[in-house]
């Protein structure tokens, strides 16, 4: 099952050199400042099922989530935004028992549902919630359950269309996002069309992404180039937000 749920993730073939030098525009270091009292850090799914060796999935991202150190460069997100009073909200992934009775779901969320990644038990109390696959990762827990962070609730296919994550932004004034999480070329990915297509700014954070393997990292680090008003690194991201 695990084989089959890796060859959905990258069953297209990527070809580079048949993008355009322009399309690595927003790859270069911007003139693009984050506004003030206006930006927020959104992270997709930081969750034990993608990024913990017990999850579900980590196996699919760990070669990834090591070359790019992804898993300390979020923290060191996470941590910048708190440092500066940067808003902080988290796109996480949820699917609880009723959602197993979709009609038609797609093939990816056949795997998903099969596998029980991100499952929950418990729809109302959150009981099953601490320590399971759709638990945050331990040490991003202080930052994101300190009261402040914003937690929407869990999107069910990719993108933040089905839950409340526009809403919390334009509520707080926020028109510029930095982007970071996973997966790179799914749910990270939709978000960003997601956000410019609602109108907000985007930078993402290439290095602090995580994909299944190397042909979906380079496949959502195109479309990045292509979509978003800036694609950066952490470092870069962490001297922009200390200007913020």
């Amino acid at each position: 099952m695990t084989n089959s749920f890796l060859a959905l993730f990258c069953a297209l073939p990527v070809t580079l050199s048949v993008v355009p030098a322009s399309a690595a525009a927003a790859d270069a270091p911007p003139a693009f400042m984050l506004a003030g009292g206006r930006t927020a850090l959104v992270v997709t799914d930081p969750q034990n099922d993608f990024l913990d060796p017990k999850g579900v999935a980590y196996g699919l991202f760990a070669d990834n989530l090591k070359e790019l150190n992804a898993i300390g460069n979020m923290e060191r997100l996470f941590k910048s935004a708190k440092l500066v009073g940067m808003p902080v909200l988290v796109s996480p992934h949820g699917y609880f028992p009723t959602d197993h009775a979709w009609e038609n779901p797609g093939a990816l969320q056949k795997q998903l549902l099969s596998l029980n990644i991100f499952g929950r038990k418990d729809a109302v109390y959150a009981s099953d919630l601490n320590g399971s696959g759709a638990d945050f990762l331990a040490r991003y827990k202080p930052y994101i359950l300190d009261g402040k962070t914003v937690v929407t609730s869990p999107h069910k296919v990719y993108g933040p269309h089905s839950n409340d994550l526009v809403l919390q932004l334009r509520s707080r004034g926020v028109d510029t996002v930095v982007l970071a999480g996973l997966a790179a070329n799914l749910c990270t990915d939709s978000h960003l069309r997601e956000l410019v297509e609602n109108g907000f700014k985007v930078v993402v954070v290439k290095d602090a992404v995580g994909a299944p393997g190397a042909d979906a990292y380079k496949a959502a680090v195109v479309n990045y180039g292509f979509i978003a008003n800036a694609v950066w690194t952490t470092d870069e991201a962490v001297k922009a937000m200390g200007r913020y």
